[in-house]
């Protein structure tokens, strides 16, 4: 009976959850292994707009990848998701070519007690030469206004 009690006390509070939750500024850190971390940018800041399931808003990812609008936000309960892609490319060279293009930033999460617990798909927009593969990272959001 606890665990049917326990079940019931989440999902009433995943239903009570909205848009406007998610509204304000949201300072995000990276919170998995460092080795894995990246190296040009340590947080991010969020500026998010949210209205019923959709998020917009803007993301201030250091110098690099730079700033860049949220497209694709969609709110459900307490999951958001949304991606930004900086205007700042990379370059790359090898001895199998050159290659370049604007980091791509695919977020997912979910709202628990304050926090946003992030994953985030570190992908790119090609724009010449082989794509090198995204990776997974961590991160969670708190909100600073």
């Amino acid at each position: 009976m606890a665990f049917f009690r326990s079940a019931l006390l989440i999902l009433v509070a995943a239903l009570a959850t909205s848009a406007a939750d998610f509204i304000g500024t949201w300072k995000a850190v990276f919170t998995g292994p460092v080795a894995e971390r990246p190296k040009m940018v340590t947080e991010m800041i969020f500026e998010v707009i949210a209205t019923k399931d959709k998020l917009t808003g803007t993301a201030h990812m250091g110098g690099w990848p730079g700033d860049a609008p949220l497209s694709e936000g969609n709110v459900e309960g307490d999951r958001i998701s949304f991606i930004a892609v900086g205007k700042s490319p990379w370059l790359a060279a090898s001895s199998a070519g050159e290659s370049s293009g604007l980091p791509k930033l695919i977020f997912s999460g979910t709202l628990q007690g304050g926090e946003i617990q992030l994953k985030v798909i570190w992908d790119n927009v090609m724009l010449y030469g082989d794509s090198p593969a995204p990776r997974e990272l961590a991160m969670k959001a708190v909100k600073i206004r």
